[in-house]
This record gives structure tokens, C-alpha cells and sequence, in this order.
């Protein structure tokens, strides 16, 4: 069970009580659930053409509020795919951290990113192309932004740029509908 209260402590799956997780953890509490998703990925810019697919993906809160989990499946580019993610608010950086992992061929993508509350938007960067300070260092770069957010809905992208940041294109898209629970 997750408290928002930082004071209080919390108890993990396994029944052990925990520190409070770091509050920040709530930002993204609108991540949590079931979802559909409907993907459409670019497969040939110079044509504008698009593949449409739709996957799921479950987001939960785990390590008593300290982490969150997403299990991401379904077809991807046609093929079977299945990837998990963590998620978790370093307060040290003041980021939020990501370790995503699939079944397509390399290992773990780290991303580092940051929710605002006025415009309710998350976005994270591929660390990879980050300097220490979190700027883009070289020309490429991608990006992913969580906006559009409702409690039955959101959206996500993928943006690449190849100028260091000055434009972005997009070559991926979700649209998270909540599934029925019922």
C-alpha cells in the first residue's frame, strides 16, 4: 500500500515495512494501471507510410511505492515483442530514472527524464546522448514526451533529432486508452 505522506512508512509485497517512497513517486500516478495501446510506427519516412498495431501494457507501483513496473507486450513491426521498464524518481538528480529492456537484439536503454505539473507532460531523454548535465551532447538525439494526460488516457512519442535539438521528428506513437476493469 502507497501513502503519499512521506512520514508514514509502507509495506511491500512480501509484507516487510519500508521507508516512504520519495513523493515524487505520485507524479506519475496516472501511469498506473491497465492499458490498450495503439501503436503506429514510421517504417518509410520518405514515403510518410505507417504500421499500426495495438499492444498492452501494465503499470504498477512496486517495492511498496518506491518503484514503478511497466510490462509492455503485444506485435511489434509484426513480430511477437515483450519489454519491461523501471521507473523511479532519483531524488540525488531531482530525475526520473528509466531502465527499459526488450526482446529485440542489444541490452538496457537508459533514459533520464522530468514530469511538470503546469503543462502535466513527462519527457525523457536516451541518456546515451546526454553530457553529465543532462544537455544533448552531439547532433543526435532521442527523446520521449508522455502528454495529453486524463485518468483514462494518455499519449506518448518518440522524437529523434539530428541537429542537436533545434527540430525533432516524430517516428513513433502511442495512444494508451485504460482498459476496462470490470
Amino acid at each position: 500500500m502507497m501513502t503519499s505522506a512521506r512520514t508514514k512508512p509502507t509495506e511491500s509485497a512480501s509484507g516487510v515495512i519500508l521507508t516512504p517512497p520519495d513523493p515524487h513517486m505520485r507524479e506519475l500516478a496516472w501511469f498506473i494501471g491497465e492499458w490498450h495501446v495503439q501503436s503506429r510506427m514510421l517504417t518509410d519516412p520518405a514515403h510518410d507510410q505507417w504500421l499500426e498495431e495495438t499492444l498492452h501494457t501494465r503499470h504498477t507501483y512496486e517495492l511498496g511505492g518506491h518503484l514503478i513496473f511497466e510490462h509492455f507486450f503485444g506485435p511489434l513491426n509484426g513480430e511477437p515483442f515483450e519489454a519491461w521498464s523501471l521507473r523511479k524518481y532519483n531524488p540525488t538528480r531531482g530525475k526520473w530514472e528509466q531502465r527499459w529492456v526488450d526482446t529485440s537484439p542489444g541490452g538496457f536503454a537508459n533514459w533520464l527524464g522530468s514530469y511538470d505539473a503546469a503543462s502535466h507532460t513527462f519527457t525523457g531523454y536516451a541518456q546515451r546522448f546526454l553530457e553529465e548535465d543532462g544537455q544533448i551532447k552531439g547532433d543526435k538525439a532521442h527523446r520521449e514526451i508522455f502528454d495529453h494526460i486524463t485518468d483514462d488516457s494518455f499519449s506518448w512519442r518518440f522524437e529523434s533529432t539530428e541537429d542537436g535539438g533545434q527540430t525533432w521528428r516524430v517516428g513513433w506513437t502511442l495512444e494508451y486508452r485504460r482498459a476496462d476493469e470490470g
